[in-house]
């Protein structure tokens, strides 16, 4: 269960869960949403290219809020701490798929609804009988599963567009940059590491370890965003992290189809490792 625990907050630490709704009486990932009272982020009141922005920091960021969620989903490149891809679909059905690679290795972390999926080593899987998706599902009883639940649900929180709608009250513009091949408006946007882990729907235990985690680089998460003419996010990136600098290049939005759950032949639970 400590491996499981280690590349969830592996995952918290590259900013792809860093988008967080309070579960006490302040903002929740709801409130967070985009909502109708958003500008449009269409065409050039976004700005982008590299003449700028027309819209203040935080109305550009809530512009683009509201064209994220309309997108739905996208593909991922991250680089940084963790290097990897994704396929991220963050309207129902949600799903996420994260395939990273160390020292040669393939690792791969895959969520569909409440439910999280761990890709099994080669030495898992031959315990487990050749079953290559260890499933974590928050209303097994099976030890451990409880704090899985906590990943799980941390998915929800993931969306860009709550993370856009999060950074945008202290959000500043940067300058403007070439992306990807595309004209961008870069904003920038502070957030205090105990303030963020405070809105985590985590476990206190795992809340403590995650706080511990990012502290280790100072008390302050800088969030960024380059966001083009149409106002779409095309890099993401998170600084002072435990492990460095992460960026999320997105690319496809609106094509990603849901990442279905690996079907049962090929899935075992923590209990039936415990078993051998």
């Amino acid at each position: 269960m400590r491996a499981l625990r280690t590349a969830a907050v592996a995952c918290l630490v590259t900013g792809l869960l860093t988008a967080c709704g309070s579960s006490g009486s302040g903002s929740t990932a709801a409130d967070a949403k985009p909502g109708a009272s958003a500008p449009a982020g269409s065409g050039g009141s976004q700005g982008g290219g590299q003449g700028g922005s027309k819209l203040g920091a935080k109305e550009a960021l809530l512009a683009s809020a509201a064209v994220m969620e309309k997108a739905g989903s996208a593909k991922l490149s991250v680089s940084g701490g963790t290097e990897g891809t994704g396929e991220f679909v963050w309207k129902s059905p949600k799903s996420f798929l994260l395939t990273t690679k160390s020292e040669g290795k393939e690792s791969k972390i895959l969520f569909v609804g409440d439910v999280m999926y761990v890709g099994a080593g080669a030495d898992a899987a031959g315990k487990a009988g050749g079953k290559t998706w260890m499933k974590i599902d928050p209303k097994a009883t099976a030890p451990g599963a409880g704090s899985a639940g906590g990943f799980a649900s941390t998915m929800e929180l993931m969306d860009p567009a709550v993370q856009l709608a999060v950074a945008a009250p202290t959000a500043t513009q940067a300058g403007t940059e070439t992306v990807a091949g595309q004209g961008t408006t870069h904003y920038r946007s502070d957030v205090p590491v105990e303030e963020l882990v405070a809105k985590m729907q985590l476990a206190p235990e795992l809340k403590s370890q995650v706080l511990t985690e990012l502290k280790k680089k100072g008390s302050t998460i800088t969030t960024e965003f380059w966001i083009n003419a149409k106002g779409e996010v095309v890099q993401q990136a998170s600084n002072g992290l435990a492990t460095g600098s992460a960026k999320i290049l997105y690319s496809g939005l609106g094509t990603v189809q849901p990442t279905k759950a690996p079907a049962d032949s090929e899935v075992f639970s923590l209990a039936d490792l415990l078993k051998q």
